[in-house]
C-alpha cells in the first residue's frame, strides 16, 4: 500500500471512529447541533478523499448519507433513535467498502444487497425521499446564496504551490483534510497552467495550484492556519466570496489572469457578468490591507518566540518505535557492563561518565516509552458501540460509563487487552444485567449500570468492569464444578476461589446458550490473554447486587525500574514500584502460625515468603537476612532474601519455553557482568502465599 492510501485509511478510520462515538453519545445524551455538523463534515471528508482515489462505490454511498446529514443539520429532518441505528450501520458498511477498495476486491453480491438496502433506508428519511446524484452540478446562484446560517461564510481560497513545496513534508491530501475538519468544500478545481512539458518535469517539484470555495463558520485566521507550516512555500490568497473587489484583484495579479477568469466561470464559481469590469483604484486600495495582512502573516510567524511554540503531530510506524526501544534496551545492558567495569577498576572518572550516561539513558528511555503511551479512552470508546449493539440484541437497557479515559498505558497493551475486555462486557450485559421488567420488580432502575474504570496504582494500571446486575451464582458455579470433577464435594473453597472457577474452560452456568455468550468458552481465554501481558484478574460478586472484575496490568512490557536482590546463588529483580520498604529481619519479631511465618511490622502481622525455600535454593552464607515488603493491589507480603544490591534498570527478556511456566518468574534480564537475573512475578508469588495461608 502506498503512502497516500495509508493516509486515506488512517484518516477514514479516524472519521468513522468519531462518527460512531458521536452517534452513540447523542443516542444517550441527546442531539446537539455541533455534533451533527461534525458528523456531516466527517462523512463529507470520506466522500471527498475517496473521490480523489476513484473509489466510486464509497463516494456514491457516502453522498446519500451526507445528504441526509445535511438535511438534519439544516433542521429539515429530525435525528431519531431509529435514524441513529441506521447511521451506525452505514458507518459499518462504509468501513467495509473501504476495506474492499484498499484490497482491490470487487463488491460481492451480499455487500451489494446490503448497500442497496441501506441506501433505501437512508433515502426514506429524506423530505422528498430522493437524493440528487453525487456528480450533479449545483447552480452558481445556489453556491453564492448558500450562506443560510448567519455564522457560516463562503470563502474563496486561492493558492499556488512553489517548486520546493514537497520538501515541507506536507501534501495536498493533508491540506484538504484540514479543510474538511473546519467546514465544507463547495467547489474546487486545480490550476495546471504551470505544468511544463513532460521532458522538463522534475518529479520532486510542485507545479499545481488550486481554487476553492469553502463554507465554514471559522474566522480568516483559522483558515490561514491550515497553511501554517507551508506559508513560505505557497502563494496564498483568502477572501470572502462576496468580496468582488478582492476577486477582481486576484485575477488582475494572476500570471494567468485570462485563463483563471475563464476557469472560475467554467467551474461555476461566479457569473461571467460579475467579472466584466476591472477593479477601481479605490477598490484596490480598500482590498490592499487584507492582502498585506496575508503577506505579513508569514513574517510574523518567523519570530523566535513563535518558532519555539510550534507543535505538530507526526505519524510514525509503530515498528520503528519498537526498534528504537530494542536498541535502547541493548544500550541499557551495555551501560550496566560499563558501570560494573568502572567499579572493578575503581576508576572515578569512568564511574562519573557512566553515571552521566545512565542518567541520559534514563531520560531517553522515559521519553521513548512516553511515545508508546496512549490514553485508554481513545481505544475504549469503541466499547460504547459494542454495549449499544449487545443491549439492543438482548432487549436490555444499559447505562454504560467510561471513567479514567485519560489514563495512559502502553499502546501494545491497550490493543491486546481490548478483546478480553470486550468479552467481559458482553458477559456482563448478557448474563449479569437483568431484563428491565425484572429489575423494576427488584426495586432497581430499568437501566442496568455497567462501568469501565481505569486508574494507576502502585506501578500498575487497574481496569475495573462493574455492573449492578444479579451477580454470580456462587452455588451454581460450585455445583457445576463438582459435577464436572473440577473440585471434590468436601471442598473448603473461599468465595473468591469459587468465582475464579468461571475461568476454567468449559464451565458455564448459563441457562440459555446464545450467539453472544454462554457456551463456557472465552473466560479461560480471557484469563490466559491477561496473564500473557503479565497481568492478573480478580472477581468480587454479591448475588442480587452485581459483580466487579478487576484487572491489573503493567505499565509497559519492555523496560522497568527494578531492584536487584540475591537469594542463595541466584540474583532476582523485583519491580521497584511494588516495593514499599526494605528492612533487616529481626528474628525476635518473627512468628509462626499454622506452619506459616509472619513478622510483626509496626503492630501488623506481615506474611513472610522465604525465597530460598520457595525455589529450593542452597543454604545462605549471608550473615543477615533481609525482608523486602511488596504490595500488589490490596495485599502485602515480606520477601526474605539474602542480599540487597539496589536499583537497576531492567530490560525484560523472555526466558523461552523451558522456563516460561516457572511459577513466580515472569522473565529475565542480563546484568553488567553477563549474568542472568530472574524477574519476580509478584502477583503469582503473592497468590501462592495467600493460598498457603488459607
Amino acid at each position: 500500500m502506498n503512502e497516500e492510501l495509508e493516509l486515506f485509511c488512517e484518516d477514514a478510520d479516524e472519521q468513522l471512529t468519531f462518527m460512531e462515538n458521536a452517534l452513540i453519545t447523542m443516542q444517550e445524551d441527546g442531539v446537539d447541533e455541533e455534533s451533527i455538523g461534525a458528523l456531516f463534515r466527517a462523512m463529507h471528508t470520506i466522500k471527498g478523499t475517496a473521490g480523489m482515489f476513484g473509489f466510486d462505490a464509497i463516494v456514491g454511498f457516502a453522498h446519500v448519507a451526507e445528504s441526509l446529514l445535511s438535511e438534519v443539520r439544516d433542521a429539515k429532518v429530525m435525528l431519531t433513535p431509529d435514524m441513529i441505528d441506521i447511521f451506525l450501520k452505514a458507518k459499518d458498511h462504509t468501513q467495509h467498502l473501504i476495506d474492499l477498495a484498499i484490497a482491490q476486491e470487487e463488491i460481492d453480491e451480499f455487500t451489494q444487497v446490503t448497500n442497496d438496502e441501506l441506501l433505501k433506508m437512508l433515502e426514506a428519511f429524506m423530505p422528498n425521499q430522493q437524493t440528487k446524484p453525487a456528480i450533479e452540478a449545483q447552480p452558481t446562484t445556489e453556491i453564492q446564496e448558500e450562506q443560510t446560517s448567519e455564522e457560516e461564510i463562503l470563502w474563496h481560497v486561492s493558492f499556488r504551490l512553489k517548486p520546493n513545496f514537497f520538501a515541507t513534508g506536507m501534501d495536498i491530501v493533508n491540506i484538504l483534510s484540514f479543510f474538511h475538519e473546519l467546514g465544507e468544500i463547495k467547489k474546487i478545481f486545480p490550476i495546471t497552467s504551470n505544468i511544463p512539458n513532460l521532458q522538463e518535469i522534475n518529479p520532486t517539484q510542485a507545479y499545481m495550484g488550486y481554487e476553492i470555495l469553502f463554507l465554514t463558520d471559522v474566522e480568516y485566521e483559522d483558515i490561514e492556519e491550515i497553511f501554517e507550516f507551508v506559508l513560505d512555500d505557497i502563494e496564498l490568497s483568502i477572501f470572502k466570496a462576496s468580496n468582488k473587489d478582492a476577486l477582481k484583484k486576484l485575477i488582475q495579479e494572476s500570471k494567468d489572469k485570462a485563463s483563471l477568469k475563464d476557469e472560475l466561470i467554467k467551474h461555476g464559481f461566479y457569473d461571467a457578468s460579475l467579472l466584466e469590469e476591472p477593479p477601481s483604484e479605490e477598490a484596490t486600495q480598500e482590498v490592499q490591507p487584507e492582502a498585506e495582512q496575508k503577506q505579513a502573516a508569514p513574517q510574523a510567524k518567523k519570530t523566535p518566540q513563535k518558532e519555539q511554540n510550534k507543535s505538530f503531530s507526526l505519524r510514525v510506524d509503530s515498528s520503528k518505535i519498537d526498534q528504537l526501544i530494542n536498541q535502547i534496551s541493548e544500550m541499557v545492558i551495555a551501560n550496566a557492563k560499563v558501570t560494573q567495569r568502572a567499579d572493578i577498576l575503581d576508576d572515578n572518572e569512568l564511574s562519573e561518565s557512566a553515571t552521566i550516561l545512565t542518567d541520559m539513558l534514563e531520560e531517553i528511555r522515559t521519553g521513548v516509552m512516553n511515545i508508546r503511551m496512549v490514553q485508554v479512552g481513545d481505544s475504549f470508546n469503541k466499547f460504547k458501540r459494542i454495549v449499544h449493539d449487545v443491549a439492543k440484541k438482548v432487549n436490555k437497557e444499559i447505562d454504560f460509563e467510561i471513567i479514567g479515559g485519560e489514563t495512559e498505558l502502553d499502546k501494545m497493551v491497550v490493543e491486546k487487552i481490548s478483546d478480553p475486555l470486550m468479552h467481559m462486557l458482553r458477559n456482563s450485559i448478557d448474563h449479569g444485567i437483568e431484563m428491565p421488567e425484572e429489575r423494576e420488580k427488584l426495586g432497581k432502575e430499568r437501566s442496568g449500570k455497567v462501568t469501565l474504570t481505569t486508574y494507576p496504582d502502585a506501578g500498575t494500571i487497574v481496569i475495573e468492569i462493574r455492573d449492578d446486575g444479579k451477580g454470580l451464582p456462587k452455588d451454581k458455579i460450585l455445583q457445576k464444578a463438582i459435577k464436572n470433577g473440577l473440585v471434590p464435594e468436601n471442598n473448603n473453597l473461599s468465595d473468591k476461589e469459587i468465582y475464579n472457577l468461571i475461568f476454567v474452560a468449559g464451565l458455564s452456568t448459563a441457562e440459555e446458550v446464545s450467539d453472544i455468550s454462554g457456551r463456557g468458552v472465552g473466560m479461560d481465554v480471557v484469563k490466559r490473554n491477561i496473564e500473557s501481558l503479565r497481568g492478573t484478574v480478580e472477581i468480587d460478586s454479591k448475588e442480587g447486587e452485581g459483580s466487579l472484575f478487576t484487572i491489573r496490568l503493567p505499565l509497559t512490557l519492555a523496560i522497568i525500574d527494578g531492584f536487584l536482590v540475591q537469594s542463595g546463588d541466584t540474583k532476582y529483580i523485583i519491580p521497584l514500584e511494588m516495593i514499599q520498604e526494605c528492612i533487616e529481619l529481626d528474628t525476635n519479631y518473627k512468628n509462626q502460625m499454622n506452619g506459616n511465618e509472619f513478622i510483626n511490622l509496626r503492630d501488623s502481622m506481615l506474611p513472610l515468603l522465604d525465597i530460598r525455600k520457595y525455589f529450593s535454593e542452597a543454604a545462605s552464607h549471608s550473615e543477615r537476612e533481609n525482608v523486602v515488603v511488596v504490595r500488589y493491589g490490596d495485599y502485602k507480603i515480606g520477601m526474605m532474601v539474602d542480599e540487597l544490591f539496589g536499583e537497576f534498570q531492567t530490560v525484560i527478556k523472555p526466558l523461552g519455553e523451558v522456563f516460561s511456566n516457572v511459577p513466580g518468574i515472569s522473565g529475565g534480564t542480563i546484568l553488567g557482568s553477563g549474568e542472568i537475573a530472574l524477574i519476580f512475578d509478584i502477583p503469582k508469588l503473592m497468590e501462592h502465599k495467600i493460598r498457603e495461608i488459607n
